[in-house]
């Protein structure tokens, strides 16, 4: 299966973004595909999921928090997919810890604009903090594709916040590109880059699935998350890897292989797995460069 390579992650690392094309396989995207839509349409219908789903600016729905607790069948395999698990022992190191996930939305003629931002949980160290966000669809400046602003990881806070209040006038900044990817591509973007999207007034649909992934040593040091969470978290990731091994699609040719990290927990056969994971906002759990809803804010 599709690795990512090095040059992709140098372009990573230079400009705080990077596209891979053509990961997912179109067996599995065609799952994405009905998965997600199920989801929204239980959303606009004022299902379960709807609780768990906020709005954007316009006041539509766009975000839905907690993937893996909406019930679907396509969330979990896709968190196990190995050429997530092998970019994330590279670019991470071998102790990542699946943190939150999310499915972001934007509804044809009226999809949610998200304001020019940095994510929260941000450092002043050089960690390489990211979303991995994997597409279903085409995602185009037409239809709200998220826009960056190459090397603003770099930048300083002052910066980065005048930069972020310009865009809050106007859309439009100096240097902004519009990340478009296919069905199938994942975009990483650092959580620091600057980023946003304008609102989706064409007839497509525009999905995406973000993973938010950091390493256990980072989580000792800037205290993100409780302990137990962590630990709740490496449980459901180990879960998503044996629903992928059970459940495989067409496909696969080969798993990811993760060793828990020292001091986390090993799923035993028939052991639960809380899929909630519920986390408790901390003093460090917000960007103060931005007014995004919620913990994690995307695009």
């Amino acid at each position: 299966m599709r690795k990512i390579t090095d040059a992709e992650i140098k372009h990573f690392d230079d400009h705080g973004y990077v596209i891979c094309r053509g990961v997912l396989a179109s067996d599995e995207l065609a799952e994405f595909d009905r998965g997600s839509r199920g989801l929204i349409d239980e959303v606009l219908v004022g299902g379960p999921a709807d609780k768990w789903c906020m709005r954007g600016p316009e006041g539509v729905p766009y975000y839905l928090t907690y993937l893996h607790h909406q019930p679907n069948n396509f969330s979990l395999r896709l968190l196990a997919h190995p050429f997530i698990g092998d970019l994330l022992t590279r670019m991470v190191g071998p102790d990542f810890i699946s943190c939150y996930e999310s499915l972001v939305f934007k509804l044809p003629t009226n999809g949610s604009s998200v304001p020019w931002h940095r994510d929260g949980n941000t450092t002043e160290g050089g960690e390489r903090i990211f979303n991995i966000d994997i597409y279903p669809d085409r995602s185009t400046p037409a239809n709200g594709c998220v826009w960056v602003v190459p090397g603003s990881h770099k930048w300083d806070k002052a910066r980065a916040q005048e930069m972020i209040r310009r865009g809050r006038e106007k859309f439009e900044l100096p240097g902004a590109v519009a990340a478009e990817t296919g069905p199938g591509d994942v975009l990483l973007h650092h959580v620091k880059v600057l980023h946003g999207s304008t609102v989706n007034k064409s007839g497509t649909l525009r999905r995406v699935v973000y993973f938010d992934n950091r390493a256990l040593g980072w989580n000792e040091r800037y205290n993100w998350f409780p302990a137990d969470i962590m630990a709740k978290r490496c449980m459901l990731y180990q879960h998503a890897l044996l629903t992928r091994r059970q459940h495989p699609y067409a496909s696969d040719d080969e798993t990811f292989a993760y060793t828990p990290p020292r001091g986390m927990p090993i799923l035993r056969p028939g052991e639960p797995v809380d899929l909630l994971c519920a986390r408790e906002a901390s003093s460090h759990s917000k960007s103060d460069l931005g007014d995004i809803p919620g913990t994690e804010e995307t695009a």
